[in-house]
């Protein structure tokens, strides 16, 4: 647990920053706010980097957002032990409850809303952390905490590199792809994040892996009980559709919890809501089916999708910022289109096998252009799945999403 007695630096006056100050003022604690872009002269309790300097070495809790990387040039380097992220409030407040973390590359927060779907049948639950719901600002937080019966909790490898204090019943690595490789500087080390989950875990927690993961990743193991390892033999293309293949491996992942949880809730009996633009789609016809992915950012995890689709006539649409890979990436009998800004970096990651690309400046000209080729339906499946950031061009991934959509109904696909 924290002491919520002791002096406290809130580094970041972000979403979590505010959240945690607006927890830290209803404990009536003792904090200080900082932040390196913004100025916060009309902030209760913020000081200057000069103030900052020289009470830094007595704080005895440093709490920051969690995307800050603290390097060697970090002036919170030498403190790193000091840190902590919002999430490691909730030690102090949680009791009984079952708590699940979910991360992974790909899917966390589809997993966590399947888990919540299931779960939300028979118990009292509750999503938080990276998606997107911030509950430390509540004035009777331990009250509407003790309300629920489990918590499932989005984790980042950023939340999971720091966090200290939280403790896990259930820990659920859905996938690891390489990314964030800029931050984590390697492969190993992205890798390790995301195995750090482990250590969350009660004496009597488990940790849920896929038999990929597993059998990839197994020597990242070693702090983990072998009793404490839940192993899901995933089996792929059991379905023919790619909306319905990808729901029946997360299906197959979530199970495990489920029955352990409670053997009487029966998956068959659900009708699973999907997230926005997480292989949604968007326009079936006799002769096409179009997918809306536009929450991809990960190379890996598009093709891993576009191979979920069983047809040799198949568009698969790639753009967007692409980020460091640790090797290239094969493309197996598809027509690759890629789009915008980095348009001609994307394919330097690439082996295209038995494929075709073709580079444009814009998606609206990458659509007309499949409009023109496929007026006599050569093509069955669309899948827009850039694999890159969304910044390059929009503002997140929703925006991109949106465009897609609108574009796909002016230009009459």
């Amino acid at each position: 647990m924290i002491n919520l007695n002791k002096n406290f630096l809130i580094y970041g006056y972000g979403v979590s920053g505010k959240s945690v100050s607006k927890y830290l003022s209803n404990k009536n604690c003792k904090y200080s706010i900082f932040d390196d872009f913004k100025r916060l002269t009309k902030v209760k309790n913020a000081i200057s980097k000069v103030i900052l300097k020289e009470k830094l070495k007595f704080f005895d809790y440093i709490v920051i957002s969690p995307s800050i990387k603290i390097d060697k040039k970090h002036i919170l380097y030498n403190y790193k032990k000091k840190i902590i992220i919002d999430l490691d409030f909730l030690s102090n407040e949680l009791s009984k409850q079952l708590v699940i973390g979910v991360t992974g590359t790909e899917g966390k927060s589809t997993t966590c809303l399947y888990l919540y779907q299931a779960l939300s049948t028979k118990y009292n639950c509750t999503i938080i952390g990276n998606f997107g719901t911030t509950i430390l600002d509540q004035k009777n937080l331990k009250k509407n905490l003790g309300k629920l019966e489990i918590i499932i909790i989005e984790l980042s490898s950023y939340q999971l590199n720091k966090l200290k204090y939280l403790k896990l019943s259930y820990a659920v690595i859905t996938n690891i792809y390489p990314d964030h490789l800029s931050y984590h500087e390697n492969f190993t080390k992205y890798i390790k994040s995301k195995f750090s989950i482990s250590k969350l875990l009660y004496n009597k927690g488990y940790l849920i892996l896929n038999n990929e993961v597993l059998s990839k990743y197994s020597k990242y193991l070693n702090s983990v009980n072998n009793l404490q390892i839940l192993i899901v033999k995933i089996i792929k293309n059991r379905r023919k559709k790619l909306e319905d293949s990808i729901q029946d491996l997360n299906i197959q992942l979530i199970e495990k919890i489920v029955k352990k949880i409670d053997k009487k809730i029966n998956l068959n009996d659900l009708k699973f809501k999907t997230l926005p633009f997480r292989n949604q789609l968007i326009k079936e016809s006799k002769n096409l089916r179009i997918y809306n992915d536009s929450k991809c950012t990960n190379l890996e995890n598009a093709t891993f999708k576009n191979d979920l689709i069983y047809s040799r006539n198949k568009i698969l649409i790639l753009g967007g910022r692409p980020k460091i890979q640790n090797q290239k990436i094969k493309i197996k009998n598809t027509l690759v289109l890629i789009y915008g800004p980095y348009s001609k970096k994307i394919p330097q990651n690439i082996i295209f096998q038995n494929c075709k690309y073709f580079e444009f400046e814009s998606l609206s000209n990458l659509l007309n252009f499949i409009k023109l080729i496929n007026k006599n339906n050569i093509f069955d499946n669309i899948l827009f799945s850039p694999g890159g950031e969304s910044f390059d061009l929009y503002k997140d991934f929703m925006e991109r999403g949106f465009i897609f959509n609108n574009l796909i109904k002016k230009i009459k696909i």
